[in-house]
């Protein structure tokens, strides 16, 4: 079934979820009453039955659609942006579409259309069109055109049937991810299946129709590029966020963010490689999507179909998206501060910041470098010739061991002491020449920053101390090459202290020394908190509001809290990760089971109770954890378990692991 018979089943569908209940809760009560005119106690019991039943009901409804629509990132108004809103309102008029109420900016690269309706997407309210910052900073304007026609065009173009499906579709969507355990998600969750099966084929021919309102705005051609391009942006970002943005966090200052990602797109080498990981990216997604994807199309398979259609024979407008936006050297950075930079510090150029966050680094490590010899026992020596004397004894193994993974394999560890002092001591060098002031860091949009001496020449510092590493007979001639290079041997940083663990998920509840516990699983350990919800209070959370909001507000506070300040508590208990020696996860049945050998001598840094572990083998204490029926997580707690263990854990079913 296809076109408008298929659309009406949907939407007939849908208005069915809503009157189904209203009708049976009807018929109950005229059913009590019919009872109560021949039989007054039995209709009594029968009205009884049906208002239970119709409270459920209503609980189960008022849950369901209570799930809000926040508007995100930041509204840009007509009068403020004026070129902006004409090219959306031109091209909404030519797709037959309603405009939007607001343009919102946010900071994910990507263009979407978010609605605020009634009855999950029956009646439409609020109509917003987000637009990624990056994209701005990536694409010409005819690819942003293009990018704007398609998602406009796929809410419904020529069809106000379709409109209504696509509404609703991404409203029972919407509202089933925000849902969390219960009943009531058992069963929407059930609804949401059926209903997206019937809509399936709709919303793939509305991304289809996207797509050729954009080839007959701005071309097939321009419409494959913004396609491809995206994908790169979005690949892009994340690097950039992760390799140059985490620069601003780590020495507080605020640099332009859209001049910056765009002179990241544009260096060769990340320009080049970007492109080839689009490339293989929408491959792999090609040729797994018929089975991931059940209410869209794939990149490249929209691609494919955009190559059927006619081309315009107009030039595209290939003036950098900015210039949609007025006045754009006031206009970027306040939506910049507005969006993710604010607090950050005071605004610098990005050579700047470069500089700043590399010192900043080489100093962190050359800390790192002294705590290790302080912990290891080998020497109380810190400085740059303290180390290259222990390094010349062959101790390095013994003096970087307290910084090394636990969870590595055996076959990994020579190599990775190895490569710990090489960067560790590297880095202490670069700290010590940068604190002399022999060499400072330039930034490098193709890498990590580059370190140059004060004569001008670049130094490599892994190239510099690598061969001594590797063979201590060497270190002699690396001694003589730093007194060279003007190296204070004397240079030591203060010993770093022990870094804060990082929360990577949390699985509520689980059932841990006979009582149940939230599992706060972190980069360091695993940290046991006792849980403020039973298996009942978990079952209610799907059909009571206040309830749900309540154990979302409790896991909410501990997300947000320190992992320091919460092992603080006298009720928490600690598995810290060098205590560990090996671990097995187990599926049995829906559920699993977490079993710890850990090392609880005198030289143990865990806090747990005896009374939660049995004796193991040689001299091993064994502490299992068990999932409950509602075990529910946060974050990728499965995958932070796996990297935390690492070769230590064995894992029994793969299910278990995060995708």
């Amino acid at each position: 079934m296809r076109g408008p018979w298929r659309a009406a089943l949907a939407l007939a569908l849908h208005i069915g979820f809503f009157a189904l209940p209203s009708a049976l809760v009807v018929g109950l009560f005229g059913i009590a009453a019919l009872a109560y005119r021949y039989e007054p106690d039995n209709g009594l019991r029968a009205g009884l039955a049906t208002a239970v039943v119709a409270g459920l009901i209503g609980l189960g409804m008022r849950t369901v659609l209570r799930i809000p629509t926040r508007p995100r990132g930041t509204s840009v108004g007509r009068s403020t942006q004026p070129q902006l809103w004409s090219t959306v309102e031109r091209i909404a008029d030519t797709a037959g579409v309603a405009e939007p109420d607001q343009i919102r900016i946010v900071s994910e690269p990507g263009v979407n259309v978010r609605e605020d309706t009634v009855l999950l997407g029956l009646h439409p309210r609020k109509r917003y069109l987000e637009i990624g910052l990056p994209l701005i900073a990536g694409l010409s304007v005819s690819e942003l055109r293009a990018l704007l026609a398609h998602e406009l065009g796929r809410t419904g173009a020529g069809s106000k049937l379709k409109a209504a499906v696509h509404r609703t579709t991404t409203g029972v969507e919407r509202t089933a991810a925000g849902m969390i355990g219960g009943p009531t998600k058992w069963l929407f969750t059930g609804y949401v299946r059926l209903y997206t099966a019937v809509t399936a084929p709709i919303m793939r021919d509305l991304e289809s129709s996207g797509d050729t309102v954009a080839a007959q705005l701005e071309g097939k051609r321009v419409t494959t590029t913004a396609l491809r391009k995206v994908t790169g942006i979005e690949l892009g970002w994340r690097d950039y966020s992760r390799e140059y943005l985490s620069m601003a966090v780590a020495v507080a200052r605020t640099p332009d963010l859209l001049l910056g990602f765009r002179a990241f797109l544009e260096h060769p080498d990340r320009s080049k490689e970007l492109a080839e990981r689009a490339k293989q990216a929408i491959s792999d997604e090609n040729a797994h999507g018929d089975h991931e994807r059940t209410s869209g199309l794939t990149v490249g398979q929209r691609i494919q179909a955009l190559k059927r259609l006619a081309d315009r024979d107009d030039e595209p407008d290939d003036r950098p998206a900015m210039a949609l936006v007025r006045e754009p050297r006031r206009t970027i950075p306040a939506l910049e501060d507005r969006l993710m930079v604010d607090g950050l510090g005071t605004r610098v150029p990005w050579p700047e910041l470069g500089r700043m966050a590399g010192a900043a680094e080489a100093a962190h490590q050359a800390a790192r470098l002294s705590a290790s010899v302080l912990h290891s026992g080998v020497s109380s020596d810190t400085t740059v010739a303290g180390v290259l004397a222990c390094l010349h004894q062959g101790q390095g193994a013994d003096l970087i061991n307290p910084v090394l993974d636990p969870g590595l394999n055996p076959d990994e560890v020579d190599q990775a002491v190895i490569d710990t002092i090489t960067e560790l001591l590297g880095a202490a060098v670069v700290d010590a020449l940068v604190c002399a002031g022999h060499a400072h860091h330039e930034l490098d949009w193709g890498g990590p920053c580059q370190v140059r001496l004060a004569h001008g020449q670049l130094l490599d510092p892994d190239r510099l101390v690598r061969p001594a590493v590797v063979d201590p007979r060497l270190i002699p001639g690396l001694h003589r090459h730093l007194v060279h290079l003007g190296v204070p041997l004397d240079h030591s940083r203060p010993a770093a202290e022990e870094p804060d663990a990082v929360l990577a998920g949390i699985v509520s509840p689980v059932r841990y020394s006979s009582r149940l516990h939230d599992l706060l699983v972190t980069d360091r350990g695993l940290l046991f908190v006792p849980s403020a919800s039973g298996l009942v209070s978990s079952l209610l959370a799907g059909a009571l509001t206040l309830v749900r909001r309540k154990e979302n507000r409790q896991l909410e506070k501990l997300e947000s809290t320190p992992i320091a300040e919460l092992r603080e508590r006298a009720d928490a208990q600690w598995v810290d990760s060098r205590d560990i020696a090996t671990a097995r996860l187990s599926q049995r049945g829906a559920g699993w089971m977490l079993s710890l050998e850990l090392y609880l001598d005198d030289y143990a840094v865990s806090k747990i109770d005896p009374a939660g572990t049995v004796p193991g083998d040689d001299d091993l204490a064994l502490l299992e954890v068990h999932s409950t029926p509602d075990s529910g997580a946060r974050g990728a707690p499965y995958g932070g378990l796996d990297r935390v263990m690492g070769a230590r854990m064995r894992v029994e079913d793969q299910q278990t692991r995060d995708e």
